[in-house]
């Protein structure tokens, strides 16, 4: 692997809000709706603060080794053959996710934007540019982030609140939807949604320190989960029962909107700028997976990998022949799966690391 620079908080925090914060734009908030109906605004609210805990304990534990990512932390605490299966586990997982959220985002593209280009065509487009972003490295990912951050958030902030326009409060009621225990129950399985900053700590490496990466970290989670909850609560104001058959209510919603009567066709403005988000998440997530999988099978140069691996996510995300299948059955799955699985692994290590005296070794080292 040639040497990469290392990436700041601004940088980082830059990635995680564009993978992270665009769950708002795609199928996500139907997947949730779906459970949930007129309540599910409050689902990444509370997923959030379910996750809070396994995340502040892997945090807790990776801290032990200040400059260690992820995998080689597993690898410590569980040793060398346990490890490596559960490192598999957390592979295996985030390639099932990035196959068929690629395939979602070809969908949303085609179904919107270009409806007589072959869906294989712009899924071999998409993945083509990702696998050549992550090629540079993720310093240039970490730098193109930031550069977009501030566009690509001020552009979906304003489409909401164009889209309050044509919003009414009362689609809300009756707030608690299905009830309480149904509202407890769903947000505890979709704590998937804030599962990739599980994933993130693959990055430590790479980040100037791990005060930094914690900093960015807890910042990019906030920020994360308030702007999903809004997105998807204006979706609500906006569709009322109707969002039930919507796919992706995001770009339904910016073909409603106008900036006056003089420009009353902008989806355009807000279609690019999501897709440059899109590039990005993809982008890292592809770069993530590499990394992963090069640690796993022992790969110095694993950047030589990534077009393998991007053309290996097109086939599996080509499978489903409907787009359908994609959201109701296979990302559902994803979204059920990956948080909990991720959260009970996090709770692993700290025990882990408890058990074996890491902590109380930390302690006797600081007081030195």
């Amino acid at each position: 692997m040639k040497q990469q620079g290392k990436l700041g908080i601004r940088e980082y925090v830059s990635i995680a809000i564009l993978m992270v914060g665009a769950k708002a734009t795609e199928d996500t908030p139907i997947q949730l709706y779906s459970k949930v109906q007129n309540a599910s605004w409050m689902i990444p609210i509370l997923s959030a603060g379910l996750f809070f805990i396994p995340l502040f304990l892997l945090l807790k534990t990776l801290t032990l080794y200040e400059d260690k990512d992820l995998f080689t932390v597993i690898q410590k605490l569980l040793g060398k053959y346990l490890g490596f299966v559960v490192c598999l586990l957390i592979f295996l997982i985030s390639s099932y996710a990035i196959s068929f959220d690629t395939r979602s985002y070809a969908n949303i593209i085609r179904t919107f934007y270009f409806t007589t280009t072959p869906n294989l065509i712009i899924y071999a487009f998409l993945m083509a540019v990702c696998a050549y972003g992550a090629k540079k490295g993720i310093q240039h990912i970490g730098s193109v982030a930031y550069l977009i951050v501030y566009l690509v958030v001020f552009s979906l902030w304003f489409a909401l609140v164009l889209s309050t326009q044509e919003s009414t409060m009362q689609a809300i009621f009756p707030i608690w939807g299905p009830g309480k225990l149904e509202i407890l129950k769903q947000s505890s399985q979709k704590v998937t949604l804030f599962a990739d900053f599980f994933l993130f700590t693959m990055f430590i490496p790479f980040l100037t320190s791990i005060k930094v990466f914690k900093k960015g970290t807890w910042l990019a989670f906030v920020y994360a989960s308030i702007q999903i909850s809004a997105a998807i609560l204006i979706y609500i104001c906006m569709f009322d029962v109707s969002i039930g058959g919507i796919g992706y209510p995001y770009h339904t919603a910016i073909r409603f909107i106008s900036i006056g009567s003089f420009l009353p066709n902008v989806e355009i403005i807000f279609f690019i700028t999501w897709l440059l988000s899109a590039f990005i998440r993809f982008t890292a997530f592809l770069y993530l997976n590499t990394l992963m999988f090069g640690h796993l099978f022992k790969i110095k140069d694993f950047d030589y990998l990534i077009p393998s691996l991007a053309t290996i996510y097109l086939l599996i995300g080509s499978i489903p022949e409907a787009a359908v299948n994609v959201s109701t059955e296979l990302k559902a799955l994803s979204l059920t799966i990956a948080g909990p699985t991720f959260a009970a692994i996090s709770l692993i290590l700290w025990l882990a690391a408890l058990f074996k005296g890491e902590f109380k070794r930390e302690k006797n080292r600081n007081s030195m």
